[in-house]
């Protein structure tokens, strides 16, 4: 359909008003045509790019490839989001209080049971000070034997300590209206994660997916959002391997979260203009 005649109801309603203007002389006529046409023609054109939102992704840690989850995470979030990524293995990163201060957003999917303190209190700060932070799956479960390991998790916004056993599962939406899930699929399956077992949810978080356990029907949350100071944080613990995150729904969740984090989500659950990824990345 031609972009500038638009649906029928459009066009029907374009005439009226021009008739209109028409009765109240020539030159305001072909100023309301004008300014149509431009409306019409702006709505037409690609948003302009901004500048591209800068990740800081953090991982590594036992129990995960991590090796082949972050340049597919990366890659696949690239695809849907104006950002590039610079992943870090390891936490050396953090050993600089002021390691944040080059990105727009931290992405911690990592699993290190413990960490020293001065590193934690730098990646606390640095969340509790503002900067967005997105938490993937086993980042829930790590520093378990860090004293800090409680400040963490209210940073992470839920706190668990165990998972079921690797398995299929169902999830279920929460909070259908949220940009995040808004176009999530209501009844999408993994063909294999760990579903880690919700111990509390913070008061500040906001849960958006669940799945009841089919081990033992309890429900947890595996989807939500939260705040830790000044900062916005979105975390999920799906994502163990590529099982889950091979999906297409998996990936533009996470991408949406990170917009989420990052204020440049629409209540629609598309990107703030500008942060689209770029066609040459599709």
């Amino acid at each position: 359909m031609n972009s500038l005649a638009g649906p029928r109801n459009f066009r029907v309603g374009f005439a009226h008003n021009v008739r209109k203007a028409r009765r109240a002389g020539p030159a305001i006529a072909a100023w309301f045509v004008l300014s149509i046409l431009l409306t019409r023609l702006d709505a037409a054109v690609p948003a302009p790019l901004k500048p591209p939102l800068k990740v800081l992704f953090l991982t590594g840690g036992g129990y995960h490839d991590y090796e082949k989850l972050a340049p597919h995470l990366t890659g696949g979030i690239s695809q849907l989001v104006h950002a590039t990524f610079e992943i870090k293995f390891g936490l050396e990163t953090l050993s600089d209080p002021n390691f944040g201060d080059r990105f727009d957003a931290i992405l911690y999917d990592v699993c290190f049971d413990e960490a020293p303190d001065a590193m934690l209190e730098n990646a606390l700060r640095t969340s509790r000070n503002g900067k967005p932070a997105v938490m993937i799956h086993c980042a829930v479960h790590a520093f378990r034997r860090s004293p800090k390991v409680r400040e963490w998790e209210t940073c992470c916004g839920m706190r668990s300590k165990v998972h079921d056993a690797f398995g299929p599962f169902s999830v279920a939406k929460l909070d259908p209206e949220s940009p995040i899930t808004k176009h999530f699929p209501s009844d999408w399956k993994t063909p294999g994660d760990e579903l880690y077992q919700t111990i509390s949810i913070e008061p500040q978080a906001h849960p958006l997916l669940k799945v009841k356990s089919p081990q033992d029907g309890r429900e947890h949350i595996v989807c939500w959002t939260s705040r830790f100071g000044q900062g916005r944080v979105f975390g999920t613990t799906l994502g163990h391997d590529m099982k889950t995150a091979s999906s297409p729904d998996y990936l533009r969740l996470v991408a949406n979260g990170l917009l989420w984090a990052c204020e440049k989500l629409e209540r629609d659950g598309n990107p703030t203009r500008g942060y689209s990824a770029s066609p040459a990345t599709r």
